[in-house]
């Protein structure tokens, strides 16, 4: 557990690397271990044996989504650090603040992509989490809503720092096209609240 004690020693400092587009990334890649995890649970088990390539499915989806939000982790800091590092820039001249401006900007736009790519891997993770509750080991049940609940954190968590980094863009046509795709995202509350659901039914626990 060294690199996660390391992590949050990071995350409890002064340092603005890493944020919470990085816990946002680490709340999916969360939720996808647990479905992995789950899965695991349920193959090879003879009550299971009728949904085992279905869990399989899932199982493959979600070892994917853990490892490229794992990626995602590392990305968005190193995305922050391009923005802090041109907001350093020398800004005395004319020249120097036009050019500072332009690495403000662009600096901007590379940092909305791993918090939008969160999104998306966070709707994907919802999903599967929908569709292991009904066939996994109900032993493991709990874990499924937890992943989905991590699903829906690290949704909505992302939603943000797309956001914050969008205020600040200058370009109105990039702003707009960004802005449809997070129209176009499915929103992820409603099924994380009937992954939790059927998860309760399951082990017959009051709401």
């Amino acid at each position: 557990m060294a690199d996660l004690d390391g992590f949050l020693e990071r995350l409890a400092s002064g340092s603005p690397v890493p944020g919470g587009g990085s816990v946002a990334a680490l709340h999916v890649a969360i939720g996808d271990a647990l479905l992995c995890m789950v899965c695991e649970l349920t193959l090879g088990r003879p009550a299971y044996a009728s949904v085992e390539d279905d869990v399989e499915v899932i199982k493959g989806a979600s070892t994917v989504g853990m490892r490229r939000a794992r990626e995602l982790v590392d990305e968005d800091a190193a995305a922050f650090e391009r923005v802090s590092g041109a907001m350093k820039l020398p800004r005395t001249s004319d020249e120097e603040k036009s050019q500072r401006r332009r690495a403000m900007q662009e600096s901007l736009k590379l940092a909305v992509q791993p918090p939008l790519e969160t999104m998306r891997l966070a709707v994907d993770g919802v999903r599967e989490s929908r569709r292991l509750v009904g066939i996994g080991n109900p032993a493991a049940i709990s874990d499924v809503a937890c992943a989905a609940l991590a699903f829906g954190a690290g949704f909505s968590s992302a939603r943000l720092n797309v956001d914050i980094n969008l205020a600040s863009i200058k370009d109105e046509a990039f702003v707009e096209s960004i802005r449809r795709e997070l129209a176009e995202l499915p929103l992820v509350e409603g099924d994380v609240a009937a992954v939790v659901e059927r998860a309760r039914e399951v082990i017959g626990a009051e709401a």
